[in-house]
């Protein structure tokens, strides 16, 4: 596959997960999960596992963040996608390429107002088709129209940042000194846990110190894998969940 084509393809899949397209806006928030762009980058690409990696080290980044009164604090989905892309093509190192996805992040953050602002245009003209009840108009407006503005803020410079910019941050990886390489690393591996720890401090109540207890004595002690104890974290989930939901209807 040409890197032309693996470029379009990643900036569609962006441009289509930041903008909710109408083909799937109902499942556009996990497919913009950096998990999945992850694997999607993965098998585009022709690396699942670095891809797999990266993802899920974007998510536990990540999976504290809490999105109040439509502030972004981070763009995942860029990062995810452009970023572990850039960082595939770069030959970065895993740890290397999480400070390269987080810095796009933060950029599509100060993207998303612009075109949130801009979408208003269509809210206007979504009016007056509305009072002349034209309801084609409205629909238009409101799932085909917004997708002009995405695709100027999240497509072009998706794809310049993948056909054009890898090369360019391989360059650059290639001449920084070992000490900033060893830097972004030690960055790239203490964000995952900063992450956790936001989590954490959300979650962290009384009723949850059991279930935190049993899952470090269970991964550290009795030596399971992730997937047992996630497993048994879920059902944990479950039964509190129902627990807690029978107790507040009585």
């Amino acid at each position: 596959m040409s890197l032309l084509f693996q470029a379009i393809l990643m900036a569609f899949l962006a441009w289509m997960c930041k903008t909710g397209a109408p083909m799937w806006s109902k499942w556009s928030l996990g497919m913009g999960a950096p998990l999945v762009a992850g694997l999607l980058n993965g098998i585009i690409m022709g690396n699942i596992s670095y891809g797999l990696e990266m993802g899920g080290t974007i998510m536990l980044v990540y999976i504290g963040v809490t999105v109040i009164g439509g502030t972004v604090a981070s763009d995942v989905t860029l990062g995810g996608y452009i970023g572990v892309t850039a960082s595939m093509l770069a030959g970065a190192d895993p740890s290397v390429g999480i400070t390269v996805a987080a810095t796009l992040g933060v950029l599509g953050s100060l993207i998303s107002p612009v075109e949130k602002t801009l979408n208003t245009i269509w809210v206007a003209k979504a009016r007056k088709y509305a009072e002349a009840g034209n309801l084609k108009g409205v629909a238009y407006m409101n799932t085909i129209a917004p997708l002009l503005w995405g695709f100027l803020i999240y497509f072009i410079p998706g794809f310049i940042i993948i056909y054009f910019g890898s090369s360019a941050l391989d360059s650059i990886l290639a001449v920084i000194p070992p000490q900033i390489s060893t830097g972004l690393s030690c960055v790239g591996h203490i964000l995952p846990a900063l992450g956790l720890g936001m989590l954490m401090n959300l979650l962290f109540k009384g009723s949850m110190v059991p279930f935190f207890i049993f899952g470090f004595v269970a991964t550290a002690y009795l030596g399971l894998g992730t997937m047992p104890v996630a497993l048994i974290g879920a059902g944990f989930a479950i039964m509190h969940f129902m627990y807690t939901s029978k107790k507040e209807a009585e």
